[in-house]
């Protein structure tokens, strides 16, 4: 559904990622892993049309998007839920959700809104709320709901679960695993090995701009040299499970 082919990207004169290719499958929850200042959020800012790309290629169904502005990804049907600054603060939940549908007529965005609070109930009850007001496992409800509303099949997420409880980050997978149900796919930037990787089908590692592991989920885990080596000694197959 997507592939990024030897792609040489970052910011002005700094290279971040170095000649990189990997694809992405249809339908399926794909979790990019890596130490921090590996390339993983400069590759969804690529992706999307927020790095600059210097070289390769990034196609998303056959057809090439990079150089792309976020509004014409977004209706080729790509969605990005940024780690932060992912919703308006100073408006209400259903503000936020009202302007995510502003491309539709009224009778459908009203439509849309509703199912997105059927959807995504932890947010439902908050409808008048400013969303400066919510806690954070909230607002990452909301950010989602609204990148859901532009009807995407796929949604990029940018450290899906950065601050949260354990217990709400389970509460974001869950949601995030039920999208998945309704055949999106799914490409998640995480730092929470240990969670995700209960979670998701496959998984890309990167170090220094490179790719250094691929695989699914479950190679991951029981390939502990390689995790240990990558994500820290502090991982391995127990412990990411525990």
């Amino acid at each position: 559904m997507l592939a990024v082919k030897g792609l040489n990207a970052g910011y002005g004169k700094l290279k971040v990622l170095q000649d990189l290719s990997l694809s992405f499958a249809d339908g399926r929850f794909t979790a990019i892993l890596g130490p921090n200042g590996s390339g993983k959020s400069t590759l969804l800012k690529a992706i999307f049309g927020l790095a600059d790309v210097f070289s390769g290629s990034i196609q998303l169904n056959g057809r090439q998007i990079a150089g792309l502005t976020g509004a014409e990804i977004v209706r080729l049907g790509l969605a990005c839920v940024p780690q932060r600054n992912n919703v308006f603060a100073e408006l209400s939940v259903g503000e936020n959700l009202q302007l995510a549908t502003r491309q539709l007529a009224r009778r459908e965005a009203d439509q849309a809104v509703e199912a997105a609070s059927d959807l995504f109930p932890l947010i439902a009850k908050r409808r008048d709320q400013p969303a400066s007001q919510l806690t954070g496992a909230e607002r990452q409800m909301l950010a989602i709901a609204i990148a859901w509303l532009s009807r995407p099949t796929l949604m990029l997420l940018d450290e899906a679960s950065a601050g949260l409880a354990p217990n709400l980050v389970k509460d974001v997978f869950q949601t995030l695993l039920q999208l998945k149900s309704q055949g999106m796919t799914l490409v998640v930037v995480e730092q929470n090995a240990r969670s995700i990787l209960r979670h998701c089908d496959d998984v890309f590692i990167l170090r220094e701009g490179r790719l250094a592991f691929s695989g699914s989920a479950e190679d991951c885990l029981q390939d502990e040299e390689t995790i240990k080596s990558l994500l820290g000694t502090g991982f391995s197959g127990q412990t990411l499970l525990a």
